[in-house]
Parts: C-alpha cells; structure tokens; sequence
C-alpha cells in the first residue's frame, strides 16, 4: 500500500509514501555526507562534504549536558505551554458539549492557516547540478494567540520562504522556529497578537465512528475546506516515507495541501494534525493524522527550544561499506555490509567511549548495523544518557565498546 503526505507541491508526487497535504518533497540535491544526528540521516551542504573525509559520511553533532536547555536564539521563547484539553473560547462558543458540523467549522476554522513555501530544487543533468524554484503549499494550526503555528515537517523542511493566510486573507511572513521530522512535526511563527488558538481534545480517548472534521487547504489553494467523517481506526501502524507511524485513521476526504491542517472532533477540539493519506488510486477515503496526545512533549519542546529535547546522539560521521576478499582480515569473503566510522565528533559520545575513525560498526546492543540508515534507526530507539553495547572490528580484531549517548542538538 502506498502513503502520500499531503502536502501540495506543485509538481508530481513520489511513488511509495507521499506526504500529505503536498509534503513539498523537495530535492535539495545529492550530499557526501549522511548526517547521522537525532537518529535520521541528514545532508551536509556541498562545502561542508568537499571539507569532510572522502567518503558518504554520517554525522552526529557534539553531544552536550542532558539537562533541559536554554530556549536558543532561533525558538522565540514563549510563555504558552501546549496540553490536551486546553481551554480556549472562541466564535461564540466554549468548548464544551457536541456540536453540529456547521458549528464546529465556525469553531475551529479561524485557528487553520494556509501554508505556501518557496523550495529550491537542485537536479542533475548529465552530471551537472541545476537548481530552480519550486512552489509547494500545505496547512497548519494555530496554537498560541501571539502567532506559533503547528504543521507538518515535510510542508516546511528546506524553505527558501514561508508565507502564512489566516482565515480572514491576512498574510504573514513565517519563520521556521524548529522540525521534528521523525514524528512529522514543526513548528513557525508570525509577527502576530490575537489570533485564535485550537484547544487541544483528548485523541486517546477516540472511538471509532466518532464524527470528525478536516480543515485545512487542500491543492494550496482552497483554504479554509471543512471536510467530515469520521474515525474509521485507532492507533493504525503505518510506514510513511519509511518511517514507522501510529495514526488515526479517517475517511474525511484529505487532498494534497491538507498536510499540517487539523483534524477535529464533535467538540471542536484538535485530536489530530492531518498528515498523509493512501496514494493508491483503487482505495478511496484513508486519510491519516498524527494524534495530538502522542505529540505534545515534542510540541511543546519545538515551540519552546526549537528542537526536541531529549534524543539521543553519537557523535560520527559513517559511511556504507561492503567487505571485499582479503580486505578484512576475518572478513575475507565479499558481501559483507556494515558502517565504517570515518569521523568522530571532538568531545562527542563516541569519543568519550574511545571509538575511532576506521572503526567499523557491526552490530549495537545485538542488532546488526548493514547501512547508515540501520544505524539511525538503532539509535532512534534511545535516549540521551542511555548506554549501547557496540560491537566493532577495529584491526581486524572484533571488540566490543560501551557508549552513553548524549543529548542531540541541532546545529545553529
């Protein structure tokens, strides 16, 4: 089954899982390095790779205390803190009861905002690098009356510029004040007071058949849609753009550019964030949302730090590697594949445990690392200050190292 983000990109969409509300999938060229941080592989720019070690390279940045930090420079602190069941009044009515349809989108639909991004597009042409722009629109929700917006990391990531529409046709320039791609999430803000903020519901406590409504800005040019049905599943497993997710299920009618708009229940109250839907043809109303209860920590740490706090760090750069005759000493067939350390981090996690460039990382606490991405995916599962058991041939000699992460932090 194929998943498509919702974002709108004016351009076709990818094959196997689409992100919905047109993602704005955009191509932001093909890097050297493989960025191993936060557990998901990231590229380095062109200047960094030509500066890096010779070789596709991951690299986790320099691990710092575990401790909640400051709020940076680039997440404009605010005072809002994000949590289900928050209070808000708005449009004449409290958050309470059930409504009808009508009234929940006169409720809700103010605090949905259109999202239209500028991304630069670099392709290869006969081995030469060409770059264009590329429009790309999605949704989102706002979330604080002094302008903090929810959306969807695949409508925003690599934005040359964003502009916001509220719902009365006001235009905002929008900055991007911190991403979260593992769970799909980021957060932007607007020079704005007095917006209308969503309350947020209670997404654990969803049934199926519950009614719903959609709102969001479907083909990036429809803002404001209200689409209706209803909670077809619960905590549905699902891969979107290789990434495992657990959703809510619906069969509201979700279009490219309903990426990052809300999903709201009977009360008016935001359970979800739309974020993909089925890209097949022959299956029709299977749209997706991430649940708002499973989301708020990383919520709440993008509005207030601009990252989410917490994940676990390494500290190298890698490259793929596959084992040839003779090369290895013990591994003395070919096919063997495995990551190959090529740089380690200055006072990183991996340096503090003494691992080394040309160490080569076999497995991690049992599970065998073959590529990059198994490696990212391993250390999705810890936390900062948790310990692995590494298993790495260095010399030819196998050995195994005890590494305590530290705490990922994006680079400013």
């Amino acid at each position: 089954m194929e998943y498509e983000q919702s974002k709108k990109p004016r351009r076709s969409v990818g094959t196997s899982v689409l992100i919905a509300c047109t993602a704005m999938a955009v191509v932001i060229g093909l890097f050297a390095g493989v960025i191993l941080m936060n557990s998901t592989a990231q590229y380095r720019t062109p200047a960094e790779a030509s500066a890096a070690a010779p070789a596709t390279q991951a690299a986790l940045p320099a691990e710092t205390a575990t401790s909640v930090p400051e709020a940076s420079s680039a997440a404009v602190q605010s005072t809002a803190t994000i949590a289900p069941e928050q209070a808000v009044v708005s449009s004449g009515f409290a958050y309470e009861g059930q409504y009808t349809r009508a009234q929940v989108a006169e409720l809700a639909a103010p605090s949905v905002v259109g999202i239209d991004g500028v991304f630069e597009v670099t392709v290869s042409y006969w081995g030469m690098p060409q770059s264009y722009e590329q429009p790309g629109s999605g949704s989102g929700v706002i979330l604080t009356a002094d302008g903090y917006i929810a959306t969807c990391a695949h409508v925003v990531d690599g934005a040359k510029k964003l502009t916001v529409t509220l719902y009365d046709d006001t235009s905002y320039e929008a900055t991007l004040v911190g991403s979260d791609k593992r769970n799909d999430l980021a957060i932007i803000k607007i020079d704005a007071t007095g917006l209308v903020p969503a309350a947020l519901g209670d997404s654990d406590m969803l049934t199926v058949g519950e009614d719903v409504l959609a709102i969001g800005n479907p083909l990036g040019e429809l803002r404001g849609t209200a689409t209706s049905g209803i909670i077809s599943a619960v905590r549905r497993s699902i891969t979107v753009e290789n990434t495992e997710m657990e959703l809510i299920q619906t069969d509201a009618a979700i279009s490219p550019g309903n990426s990052g708009g809300g999903l709201f229940n009977a009360s008016g109250k935001l359970i979800g964030i739309v974020n993909a839907k089925v890209s097949d043809t022959s299956a029709e109303g299977l749209g997706f949302a991430i649940p708002v209860n499973s989301v708020v920590k990383e919520i709440n740490d993008l509005l207030h730090y601009g990252y989410v706090t917490g994940r676990a760090s390494l500290g190298v750069y890698t490259q793929n590697v596959t084992l040839n005759n003779g090369g290895y000493g013990f591994f003395s067939y070919s096919g063997t594949r495995c990551v190959q350390i090529t740089e380690v981090v200055k006072d990183g996690a991996a340096d503090a445990a003494g691992l080394r460039a040309g160490d080569l990382i076999m497995e991690v606490d049992g599970k065998t690392i073959s590529s990059n991405s198994d490696l990212s995916d391993v250390i999705a599962g810890y936390n900062a200050g948790d310990t692995a058991q590494f298993t790495i041939r260095r010399d030819g000699e196998r050995q195994t190292v005890s590494v305590t992460f530290g705490e990922y932090k994006p680079e400013n």
